[in-house]
């Protein structure tokens, strides 16, 4: 008798896998505050063509362990907008997260009870590894171009300010360095003149 009871076990867990059919959805990512619905199916499970008549439950099992059915009422997130709503359609029974923050990321499992008390589960992550940043990522790339664009115009500018000042100042130091030396005169140039003088005066006497 202890021999069978030591089966016993093995054979409660060989009978559960035969009749729970574990299916893991995609990870879902969405923006902050944005709406997101979670389907009750699989492809390889195919519950909402399945016969209705034969399902007893549906739940939702929320990340912090709310369970969830066609009975449950929502908390609000905001005035009138309650936090999750389900499908009126019994047979998709999708989980819709209104405004989706912080406190709905998470793994949520939905567990369809079939009469002959075969389970069926379907599992989906809500940003799982955090929110999509994707749109804003983008905004910040175009502005960062936009920006990098303006100021590589304004550098142009005032490089070729720079370019048309200095070619303006130099010419006009030229002509000024010109004009002072005309008016001055060459002191050498003078000394040579004032001797040329004398010697013509000398000569005349």
């Amino acid at each position: 008798q202890t021999q069978q009871m030591s089966w016993l076990p093995c054979f409660t867990v060989l009978g559960l896998c035969c009749l729970l059919h574990v299916v893991y959805g995609q990870n879902i990512k969405v923006e902050y505050y944005s709406r997101a619905t979670l389907q009750c199916d699989n492809d390889k499970l195919n519950l909402s063509s399945s016969n209705q008549a034969d399902v007893v439950s549906k739940t939702w099992i929320l990340p912090n362990g709310n369970q969830v059915d066609n009975t449950s009422k929502s908390d609000m997130v905001e005035r009138n907008v309650p936090r999750w709503t389900l499908s009126e359609n019994f047979a998709n029974f999708n989980l819709t997260l209104n405004r989706v923050d912080d406190d709905d990321f998470g793994m949520y499992t939905c567990i369809v009870v079939f009469k002959n008390d075969k389970i069926k589960v379907v599992r989906r992550g809500l940003n799982v590894d955090g929110a999509d940043f994707s749109k804003l990522l983008e905004t910040y790339r175009k502005n960062a171009i936009t920006g990098g664009i303006a100021a590589a115009c304004l550098f142009a500018v005032f490089a070729a300010s720079c370019v048309i000042w200095h070619c303006r100042y130099s010419s006009r130091r030229e002509k000024d360095q010109n004009k002072e030396g005309l008016e001055t005169g060459d002191p050498a140039m003078k000394t040579f003149d004032n001797a040329a003088v004398e010697m013509e005066e000398t000569n005349h006497l």
